[in-house]
């Protein structure tokens, strides 16, 4: 009898805990990200088109959740292009990404469709978890 009333109760407790909603129609998978500097500032871009600016790597990607129309969905990245100026992003930003990430160096802005379907057809990339700067 005790044990149905502590299952009782541990089944309100997390019906009653707040819990925020993601409208799945909202996520943005993304399968690319570059991140290149312009000027002093940090540029994150996707395949999705979705751009943010920041003083530091942390900053632009917060200011590309910020504003995006969606939610952006990194957990999907299979793909981090990162200019010669900017490889210290990549261990700022390696928290919000998996270690199971591409890396791809590039010589300039690149067309982020094109790269992520160019980069699928060449899979001997380096992982994020065996990159160190």
């Amino acid at each position: 009898m005790k044990r149905i009333i502590l299952y009782i109760g541990i089944l309100a407790a997390l019906l009653a805990a707040p819990v925020e909603r993601a409208d799945v129609g909202k996520l943005r998978p993304v399968q690319a990200v570059s991140i290149y500097k312009e000027k002093d500032w940090f540029v994150i871009e996707t395949d999705t088109d979705d751009l943010g600016i920041g003083a530091t790597a942390e900053q632009a990607l917060r200011n590309l959740k910020d504003t995006t129309a969606g939610i952006i969905y990194l957990d999907t990245a299979e793909y981090l292009l990162l200019s010669k100026d900017a490889q210290e992003a990549a261990e700022e930003l390696r928290e919000e990404l998996k270690d199971s990430v591409r890396l791809c160096l590039m010589a300039q802005k690149v067309d982020m469709k094109e790269a992520a379907k160019y980069l699928s057809a060449h899979g001997d990339l380096p992982k994020l978890e065996s990159w160190k700067t």
